[in-house]
């Protein structure tokens, strides 16, 4: 197996129109990064060749390289326009933008491919046509300015192509086919693969997650993007602690990735730009910020991406399932099953198969017929089964009265317990009186109930529960906001710099878990869509629990 060096880099987008190169290459002096990739803006194409002498020479005064140039926008994208002048000043521009790589010492150029109208969706092939045709002239120009590679991005949408494996092969193998029949007159064409990228359907569906594009994009690989997402691929941002906490990228997935079929790469080195726009531009109160935001993203990458590369390459065969697991374990999501749900005629037996399944919690909804229009479970139950197992109590209250409850909760031996702050009149009390037990505290939100309703209780709070439906019964289908409430929880917890956990709990299904877990969910409350699903046994069903699990921690929903 050869060896690959892997390297973090930044694109210069966020300082544009805010702070100068040479404050730029001060930082990243100061950050011990090398290589620049130097993004497009209005006037690039327009600076004279004295601009870009004096930028390389400004960049090697601080130790910097700039590697490569790189669309920052859409702005080459004129060869999939039939208007008139598009292509003429596509071509112009793009020769232009080969002439500054070269200026600046790069050994690589690139920009998006262009995009079909989303109204004139049908001249999509034509476009594809039209760009390879100009790319493979263009490939000629490049080497002749000493350029050795042409790259192009993989983007998310269908309208924008290369977006599906297929494609992706297709476009990269026919421009390098080119290159192999004329490899003294032209460039090498290859990917500058961006992690923040997959494809969802119209239906918000993810096809195609970042893991599965970079995989079709091995062969071709020349460079990458490093951003973080949403799950659905909605927004970019960087990699402060904030931030990893709301996306959903794992950067050491697709280092070990890199790391594992380096084989199957062209390339021995690859750098990893950073690419962000950072924070919001002109604002007095954030444009300050931007150095320690972009401080705090190059360490982390600096970490994760180029850590431990020899040790992954060294277990090469470890499985892409293995990885995903080893993520899983250090995130932690717990699994808490609904005993509403399983065979209340055997439930010792059921006690036995979820120990042996190793669940987390075993959780119990308590119900008074009031609060809630439901009884299925009561107080008798729960103390008969603490004889029988060691497993933790999690027990939500959906009741009236939970003072009462609480004091039974507390002799029974229960581990946690969560009250509606719908139904507690003195919520901040009634934590207290759950801590005085001897229990962890939660409060338990209905899908309609507002976040603000915890602003002066978090500190009697160990943990937050998250209704997706409204409470009494199992079966029900997903409150449409629950997803975004989800997502709005943990960034709320995490600007007031509190780190409680999430529990769900309602359609906790397979094919909800994925973003449920993605959205910032740590424990998971499985029923009847999940653990207890009908037809199959506990052990198949733990298996596909578990792995809608590894798919959120990826940052890829899957509809099952």
């Amino acid at each position: 197996m050869k060896s690959l060096c892997l390297k973090v880099g930044l694109k210069t987008d966020p300082i544009d129109y805010r702070y100068s190169f040479e404050w730029l290459f001060r930082l990243l002096g100061e950050e011990g990064i090398g290589d620049i990739q130097l993004g497009s803006f209005v006037e690039i194409y327009h600076l004279p060749d004295d601009f870009f002498h004096w930028l390389r020479q400004k960049a090697a005064d601080y130790d910097i390289s700039i590697t490569s140039v790189f669309t920052s926008h859409r702005e080459l994208g004129g060869f999939f326009r039939d208007e008139p002048g598009w292509m003429d000043a596509t071509q112009k521009n793009y020769r232009r933008l080969i002439d500054i790589g070269a200026l600046l010492g790069t050994s690589s150029v690139g920009s998006n491919v262009g995009a079909a109208l989303r109204d004139r969706m049908e001249t999509k092939d034509k476009g594809i046509r039209l760009y390879m045709e100009q790319m493979k002239g263009l490939m000629g120009y490049a080497r002749e300015r000493g350029i050795t590679t042409l790259c192009l991005e993989p983007m998310s949408s269908l309208a924008e192509p290369p977006t599906l494996p297929e494609e992706i092969d297709y476009m990269l193998r026919e421009l390098n086919e080119h290159h192999r029949k004329h490899p003294d007159t032209t460039a090498r064409f290859g990917l500058c693969f961006d992690i923040a990228h997959g494809y969802a359907d119209r239906n918000g569906v993810v096809r195609f997650n970042g893991l599965q594009l970079l995989e079709a994009s091995l062969p071709y690989l020349h460079e990458i993007h490093l951003k973080n997402t949403d799950s659905l691929f909605r927004e970019t941002f960087g990699f402060s602690r904030e931030e990893r906490r709301y996306g959903t990228i794992r950067v050491e997935e697709f280092r070990d990735l890199l790391i594992r079929r380096n084989d199957e790469i062209p390339v021995d080195e690859i750098v990893g730009y950073l690419e962000f726009d950072g924070l919001k531009r002109g604002r007095d109160y954030s444009d300050h910020l931007l150095g320690d935001a972009l401080r705090e993203s190059l360490r982390y990458l600096e970490d994760v991406f180029t850590a431990d590369a020899a040790e992954t390459a060294e277990s090469g065969d470890l499985a892409v399932g293995s990885v995903i697991a080893a993520r899983t374990d250090s995130r932690a999501v717990k699994i808490s099953p609904s005993i509403m749900c399983a065979d209340l005629c055997h439930l010792e037996d059921e006690v036995r198969e979820l120990e042996r399944l190793e669940v987390d919690f075993l959780h119990f909804d308590l119900m008074d017929a009031h609060f809630a229009p439901n009884m299925p479970l009561g107080l008798e139950l729960i103390r008969r089964l603490r004889g029988l197992t060691d497993l933790a109590f999690d027990v939500h209250l959906m009741v009236e009265n939970n003072e009462l409850f609480i004091e039974w909760l507390a002799d029974i031996g229960v581990q946690q317990v969560s009250v509606h702050a719908e139904s507690a009149r003195h919520l901040d009390r009634t934590l207290e009186v759950i801590r005085r037990g001897g229990m962890a505290a939660g409060v338990a939100l209905n899908p309609a109930t507002p976040l603000s309703v915890l602003d002066y209780v978090t500190e009697g709070m160990d943990f937050l529960m998250l209704m997706s439906v409204n409470p009494g019964f199992a079966g029900q289908k997903l409150v449409p906001s629950a997803m975004g409430k989800i997502r709005d929880s943990r960034v709320w917890l995490e600007n007031r710099g509190i780190d409680l956990p999430i529990e769900v709990d309602g359609n906790v299904s397979f094919s909800n878990i994925p973003r449920m877990v993605a959205a910032g969910a740590d424990v998971l409350v499985a029923g009847t869509s999940s653990l207890f699903h009908p037809g199959r046994s506990r052990e198949e069903n733990m298996r596909d629990l578990r792995s809608a699990i590894s798919t959120g921690v990826a940052g890829a929903p899957w509809d099952r």
